[in-house]
């Protein structure tokens, strides 16, 4: 299991790095085993590729999803996310900029579906914040288009600007945006 877990791993790095154009001959190499050897583990480069994708799919919205208590703890759970592997935000911006081709029904759909359920997860805790009095009352869907817009717009920042040329102080982000909307 070790072997599979190293082949994916290396598969991931190298999907961040050069798209679907990494070969089975370098992960095969990162991972020091002989190219055949993959196969032992899965049946083609799609295969192995298919798994990795699905594998940081599940990672990725299942650790946010369930542990989102409220519009601060998920943005902070997301940007911590990308913040903490520059090669995960890579991984991706090229997943969703530059799909592999054949997966568009299958694990882009998902995407697709889990991406919709936290924005009306988002919209959810949104409404409630109204309710409670936290947000004053506004259109639930453009807070949510707005939250989304910011998250993405650090995360842009992120890929854009060398770390050291980036300063980002996550908090006060997030305080202008709540001072914002409450």
């Amino acid at each position: 299991m070790l072997t599979k877990k190293k082949i994916m791993d290396s598969a991931f790095r190298l999907f961040a790095a050069k798209g679907n154009e990494f070969s089975l001959k370098e992960v095969a190499s990162e991972v020091g085993i002989q190219k055949p050897s993959i196969y032992a583990h899965f049946n083609s480069k799609q295969d192995l590729l298919y798994a990795v994708i699905d594998q940081e799919i599940n990672e990725y919205f299942l650790e946010i999803n369930e542990n989102c208590s409220d519009l601060k703890n998920m943005f902070f759970l997301i940007i911590n996310y990308y913040d903490k592997s520059q090669t995960k935000l890579i991984f991706w911006k090229r997943l969703l900029l530059f799909p592999p081709k054949g997966f568009e029904e299958t694990l882009l759909a998902k995407i697709r579906l889990l991406s919709d359920e936290r924005f009306q997860l988002a919209k959810q805790i949104i409404h409630s914040d109204m309710e409670e009095g936290k947000i004053r009352w506004q259109d639930v869907d453009s807070v949510a288009i707005s939250f989304f817009a910011l998250i993405h717009g650090i995360l842009s920042s992120i890929v854009i600007y060398q770390p050291e040329n980036l300063t980002i102080d996550f908090e006060k982000i997030w305080d202008n945006f709540w001072n914002g909307i409450k």
